[in-house]
């Protein structure tokens, strides 16, 4: 039987193994409740930016012509690579924006300015098939040219076209991101897809008597697809008008197009027509084929004097050059000096 010296002596060997156990139990307990503080802190989901950067530099260095403003308007179309259907696209100023796109794709871009007056895009939802272009004269002006060719029925005949900047990029892939992540940044730089010309005529005689100067070229491309850059294989004949010339007889015009017909291999023509005071217009057809080869300065020259316009009849020039008679049209065939 234990005494009561025993049972004391019990009791305070029990509450000494207790004491001596208290502080790793203490430092259990801590630890537990700091890692439930941890696992339980709230924290914001990251939020996904579908925004892009884009940054369009515009080439203004072009030959014969000055870059006097900024296209008011910028048209940015993303297509998806590989098969070249239309994703979304944005209308942006001429130094760029942001745009909304989807993430995690990979996109061919192109931009071009959306301020043309007489350069048309067609097809322009599709990679492979968007291009510049522009539209068939108007009947009144094909009926002044009429006596120049040869196959005119099958000869096409467009206005030139305004200076059209178009800048592209390939297999751009667009990472997914959150807000706090770096931006996407697409740098684009924009070229025009046209040529000025510039056709310098030494003299035209009777200067006095001319009410009106045109010209049409041929062999020349009808247009340009965008996504390549490349001039395209169908051929057109472009038509300008000049209002550029003095009375000593000296003419300066400047006319667009999209550059030379890649697959023409014939003789390149130039037809000037010289409308008179009477109404009449005479044609000069001047082969200017070794002028748009291997010309950087894109300058032709005609060197002659032999560009005759005579004073019209006087019941001629009651038509004051607004009414021409297409039956007393002539050509007038001319070798020139190059």
């Amino acid at each position: 039987m234990m005494t009561g010296k025993d049972i004391t002596g019990s009791l305070l060997s029990g509450f000494s193994r207790l004491r001596q156990a208290m502080p790793a139990a203490a430092a259990l307990l801590v630890a537990a409740f700091a890692f439930l503080g941890t696992s339980c802190k709230r924290r914001p989901l990251s939020e996904v930016d579908n925004n892009v950067i884009v940054n369009i530099r515009i080439d203004k260095d072009i030959v014969n012509y000055v870059y006097s403003r900024d296209p008011e308007m910028m048209r940015v179309m993303f297509f998806n690579s590989g098969d070249g259907t239309f994703s979304t696209q944005a209308f942006l100023p001429a130094s760029g924006g942001s745009v909304s796109v989807t993430p995690g794709r990979t996109y061919d871009i192109l931009t071009y300015n959306f301020d043309t007056q007489s350069a048309v895009v067609t097809d322009e939802y599709l990679w492979n098939g968007i291009c510049a272009t522009t539209n068939t004269v108007s009947e009144e002006a094909r009926s002044r040219l009429r006596s120049r060719a040869t196959k005119f029925d099958d000869e096409m005949i467009v206005y030139e076209p305004d200076h059209l900047f178009a800048g592209r990029t390939e297999d751009f892939y667009i990472p997914a991101r959150s807000v706090d992540a770096p931006p996407v940044v697409i740098d684009l730089y924009a070229e025009t897809v046209v040529e000025t010309w510039k056709v310098y005529i030494d003299k035209i005689r009777g200067m006095e008597y001319v009410s009106r100067v045109a010209g049409v070229i041929s062999g020349l491309a009808l247009s340009n697809t965008l996504a390549d850059d490349e001039e395209s294989a169908d051929e057109a004949s472009v038509f300008f008008e000049s209002m550029h010339y003095d009375i000593g007889g000296k003419v300066d015009i400047t006319f667009n197009t999209f550059g030379r017909n890649p697959d023409f291999h014939g003789e390149q023509i130039l037809s000037l027509v010289v409308t008179d005071i009477g109404g009449d217009a005479h044609i000069f057809n001047f082969d200017v084929s070794s002028q748009f080869i291997d010309n950087p300065e894109q300058v032709i020259y005609i060197n002659t004097d032999q560009i005759v316009i005579d004073k019209p009849d006087s019941s001629d020039e009651s038509n004051g050059g607004l009414a021409p008679d297409v039956d007393e049209w002539e050509d007038i065939e001319i070798d020139i000096i190059i």
